[in-house]
C-alpha cells in the first residue's frame, strides 16, 4: 500500500505541471493579443494626430489660395521661421497635405490588417473578450473592459 502512495503522489504533480504549463500558455497567448491590441492603438492614435495636421493644413491652402501670390507670409521650418511669399509657401502645403494623406491612407490599412490578424488570433487560440461580470464574479476595483480569456 504504501509503494503505490509516491505514484499518486507523482500523478498529482504531473497534473500540477501540466495545469501549469497550460495557464502559462493561455497567459503567454493572452498577453500576444494584448501586445496586438496596443499596436492597434498606437496606429489609430497616429492616425488621429495625422488626421488633425491634415485638417490645418486644409485650412492654410484654404487661407492663402485667397491672398495674392506675391504677399509676404512666413513658414516655420525645423523650427526655424522663415520669410517667403504665399506663392513660394502654397504649393509646398499642398504637397506635405498630400504626403499626409497618403501615410494616413497606409496607416489605416495597417490598423485594418493588424484588426484582422488579431480577429484570426482570436479564433485560432479561442481567445473571447469577457464582458464584465462574465463567468465569475467582479473582482475587488470591478473587472477591466478588456480582460481576455482562452
Amino acid at each position: 500500500f504504501q509503494a503505490e502512495e509516491p505514484v499518486l503522489r507523482d500523478r498529482g504533480r504531473k497534473k500540477d505541471v501540466i495545469m501549469v504549463d497550460q495557464q502559462q500558455a493561455a497567459q503567454a497567448l493572452v498577453a500576444q493579443l494584448q501586445g496586438m491590441k496596443e499596436e492597434g492603438n498606437q496606429i489609430a492614435q497616429k492616425i488621429s494626430e495625422l488626421d488633425q495636421e491634415r485638417h490645418e493644413h486644409s485650412l492654410v491652402i484654404e487661407t492663402l489660395s485667397k491672398l495674392d501670390g506675391s504677399r509676404k507670409c512666413y513658414r516655420m521650418i525645423g523650427g526655424v521661421l522663415t520669410e517667403r511669399t504665399a506663392g513660394e509657401v502654397l504649393p509646398a502645403v499642398k504637397e506635405n497635405m498630400t504626403k499626409l494623406e497618403q501615410v494616413c491612407t497606409d496607416l489605416y490599412k495597417r490598423l485594418q490588417d493588424k484588426e484582422k490578424e488579431m480577429q484570426e488570433f482570436q479564433s485560432k487560440h479561442n481567445i473571447r473578450l469577457a464582458r464584465p461580470g462574465e463567468g465569475q464574479q467582479k473582482k475587488e476595483g470591478g473587472a477591466k473592459d478588456d480582460e481576455y480569456h482562452v
